[in-house]
């Protein structure tokens, strides 16, 4: 396959929005030692730019409720992939997008179990 195709560009996005989704659920784990504290999480951007570092607050209940859809995703504002992907809700600092197509395929095969 060809490394411009779209096929391999949604791979690599899901791939890598996959492995944020991994790093957030470690960080999810840390955190809860914490929740009696407060009721959000820091998360790492779960964008398809492989060069982002940036964070985003999230409630728990949204955190828990993006987890339960193996497709979704939590992004920041702007960090949206239309090719790749839908907003299917908005925040005013973040949105939560659905992986289309094949990208939506891998993610499914890449989310680990949601504890909640």
């Amino acid at each position: 396959m060809d490394a411009d195709s779209p096929n391999e560009r949604e791979v690599r996005a899901a791939r890598n929005q996959s492995l944020f989704r991994a790093v957030n659920e470690k960080i999810r784990e840390m955190e809860e030692a914490f929740s009696s504290v407060t009721e959000t999480f820091v998360i790492a951007c779960e964008c398809a730019d492989r060069t982002c570092i940036r964070t985003l607050e999230i409630a728990r209940d949204e955190y828990v409720a993006v987890r339960k859809e193996p497709r979704h995703f939590a992004v920041l504002t702007g960090h949206v992939y239309p090719e790749v992907e839908k907003v299917v809700r908005e925040t005013e600092s973040y949105v939560i997008v659905e992986k289309n197509d094949v990208a939506g395929e891998i993610a499914e095969q890449l989310a680990p179990g949601v504890e909640t």
